[in-house]
């Protein structure tokens, strides 16, 4: 196996680390659905439309972007799977634009979960939620992996974005 065929097959490995990583993390952000839908609630949580809407829209937004990154990836698998086979401008530019979309789609997703975190750090004592170290705890012990997944989702990702655009400046060149 050539060098180009070994970096290539590197790439495939980044991308499914990164779709598996995003199915970890939809689990984690399902837990913080249920932690904050249920547990909170014996802590003084009072439900509220002013608290649950915005909550709502960015728990979707996040799951439409975890699930757009994840779909991103696995389909810029293919294109750098190919590329061992035939190169070819078609399969360089998919393997980079693919992988970009993804990246930019984590990085929405990472905006989404602080706006989350942000409602509930912040805005939830205002509907009676008292401060108590063991709810905390719990929450950062779901949220704080969460995001660093997220971010270690976003280096892999750069990785095959940018090896894609390196391999397609190089063909243009030549």
């Amino acid at each position: 196996m050539d060098l180009k065929g070994l970096l290539s097959y590197k790439m495939v490995l980044a991308l499914l680390f990164v779709v598996v990583v995003n199915l970890i993390v939809a689990f984690f952000v399902w837990q913080l659905d249920f932690f904050v839908h249920g547990d909170l609630y014996w802590y003084g949580l009072i439900y509220s439309h002013d608290w649950a809407n915005p909550y709502w829209h960015y728990t979707m937004s996040l799951w439409a972007f975890l699930g757009g990154t994840t779909a991103f990836a696995a389909a810029a698998i293919a294109p750098h799977y190919l590329h061992n086979r035939k190169t070819s401008l078609f399969s360089t530019w998919t393997g980079f634009f693919l992988p970009l979309l993804a990246l930019v789609y984590e990085g929405l997703g990472i905006v989404y979960l602080a706006q989350r975190n942000y409602i509930v750090w912040h805005s939830l004592n205002n509907y009676g939620l008292l401060y108590d170290i063991e709810w905390m705890a719990t929450y950062s012990l779901i949220s704080l992996p969460a995001l660093a997944l997220m971010v270690a989702a976003i280096v892999a990702l750069i990785i095959p974005t940018v090896k894609a655009l390196a391999y397609a400046l190089k063909i243009k060149r030549d």
